[in-house]
């Protein structure tokens, strides 16, 4: 199952989209979190029979299993229309939530009815960035996650071929990596911009400073790179 979170946007080619998700630290595959059905939940938590569970009725149960604790300390993503309870649809969102994979997933573009067995054409499980999404470039998927480690996969198979950190510019991401002329360009959230040669093989060309924190993805328009800090923007070009 697909990520309960997804804030990146999906790279893609003429058949195959690429896109990664993250919502908990319970969500890594083979870690989720077990979850029990609506009227089990009602038996265990809803004391004043009113066929809703509220937060305060979570606490005051005790429990000290993981769902419990989930249940209690991210009540509010689970609370839908945030009337401070939880009915029977909010409890399949938080079981579907719970039963989701954190994953880097390859999906075949343009079958018809669910596709849910045959369209994935590979998986990558291990951890993923939050924020920053894929780059699909030259025939290389780039990959940049939340503590700075660079992987370039293969985009046929899924087979990484080069995983490595950024010398020079070991930070935490959120902008996504941007490619052109044969380069891509990455930033993290302190500042330094690594150029590096494309290529599944990627090699730093140069990394550069601009000593401000920056959280935005850079944009590339008619031979220009424009880079947004916290403070200012910055247009670079020949």
């Amino acid at each position: 199952m697909i990520a309960c979170e997804m804030k990146s946007i999906a790279s893609h080619d003429s058949e195959y989209l690429c896109i990664n998700g993250w919502g908990f630290p319970q969500n890594q595959p083979g870690k989720q979190v077990s979850t029990i059905s609506w009227e089990e939940g009602l038996a265990a938590y809803d004391k004043d029979k009113d066929k809703m569970i509220t937060k305060a009725e979570i606490t005051a149960a005790g429990g000290t299993a993981m769902m419990d604790k989930m249940l209690s300390a991210a009540f509010e993503a689970f609370d839908m229309n945030r009337d401070e309870k939880l009915n029977e649809r909010d409890w399949e969102v938080f079981r579907a939530m719970m039963a989701s994979e954190n994953g880097l997933l390859a999906i075949k573009m343009g079958g018809k009815g669910d596709q849910t067995a045959n369209a994935i054409r590979w998986r990558y499980t291990k951890p993923v960035p939050q924020v920053p999404s894929t780059l699909l470039y030259q025939g290389v998927l780039y990959m940049i996650n939340d503590s700075g480690i660079l992987i370039s996969f293969d985009p046929a198979t899924g087979n990484v071929i080069k995983q490595g950190r950024l010398h020079g510019a070991i930070d935490k991401y959120f902008s996504s990596p941007v490619a052109a002329d044969d380069k891509v360009y990455l930033i993290g959230q302190g500042g330094q911009v690594s150029v590096l040669k494309a290529g599944g093989d990627w090699q730093v060309l140069a990394v550069n400073e601009l000593d401000d924190e920056c959280y935005a993805t850079p944009a590339i328009a008619d031979g220009h790179i424009y880079i947004r800090t916290r403070s200012a923007l910055y247009s670079f070009g020949k």
